[in-house]
């Protein structure tokens, strides 16, 4: 009968180790986290870098509202991460938060974009972008830095009106691509940033390619010296 109790019992009290008990054992580096497990320990990632964040007049009293982020974990994302955006006037009066949620991808410089803020009759002096923490960071290799998808052929039409950015992207992988964010961001002689874009894509098949058009409705406040456009997926969406 003991032996009986006993053999019921060792399940209980050898129970193994998971990433959802509650403690740190096993090869955990905290608790529920680091080392077999998918979740991250915050000791193990570095929080992301906001290289900068501004509004850039669309028409008017309305502005889009850009920051532009690095993630130097090289092996490390973030499914959901909620921000905010915090807009001031030429006072440093808050004019007003925009909210939102991202993903963060692994080891790579992206951008995040909320469009149309009116800034009503007051003049937008500065614009601050904070990610709300904790995030909640999980291993990710960056395999879709891997993959040959390429830009080609950017073409900037400074009208004076309506200037036009325009684009090839090219899927030269084996995959077909699922929906994604395309990205233009014009600099000045300065490389300061002077105007930003984005539009999205369905799709894109493997061996093919599709144009991408960024228009402006007012014309641009420097010289456009050189122009970058990224492609950004969310490495969540793809199995490869």
């Amino acid at each position: 009968m003991a032996l009986v109790i006993f053999l019921i019992l060792i399940p209980i009290i050898f129970k193994k180790p998971t990433c959802t008990d509650g403690k740190q054992n096993g090869t955990e580096a905290g608790v529920d986290c680091g080392g077999s497990c998918s979740r991250m320990c915050e000791a193990e990632v570095a929080d992301p870098v906001i290289l900068w964040s501004r509004a850039f007049p669309v028409t008017g009293s309305i502005y889009n509202l850009v920051a532009y982020i690095e993630n130097r974990n090289k092996n490390s994302a973030v499914f959901t991460a909620p921000y905010e955006f915090r807009i001031y006037d030429t006072d440093n009066k808050l004019l007003g938060r925009r909210e939102g949620k991202t993903f963060i991808p692994p080891n790579q410089q992206f951008v995040i974009l909320e469009s149309r803020f009116d800034a009503g009759q007051s003049q937008i002096k500065s614009v601050s972008f904070e990610f709300k923490t904790p995030l909640g960071w999980v291993k990710k290799e960056p395999t879709l830095q891997t993959i040959p998808i390429r830009v080609s052929n950017i073409i900037l039409d400074n009208n004076q009106n309506t200037p036009t950015l325009t684009a090839i992207i090219n899927n030269d992988s084996i995959y077909n691509l699922p929906e994604f964010d395309v990205f233009a961001v014009i600099y000045d002689s300065d490389q300061n940033a002077i105007n930003a874009s984005k539009t999205h894509k369905e799709q894109l098949l493997r061996g093919k390619s599709l144009p991408v058009v960024f228009t402006w409705p007012e014309a641009l406040t420097a010289f456009p010296a050189t122009k970058d456009v990224m492609v950004l997926i969310n490495p969540f969406s793809v199995s490869f």
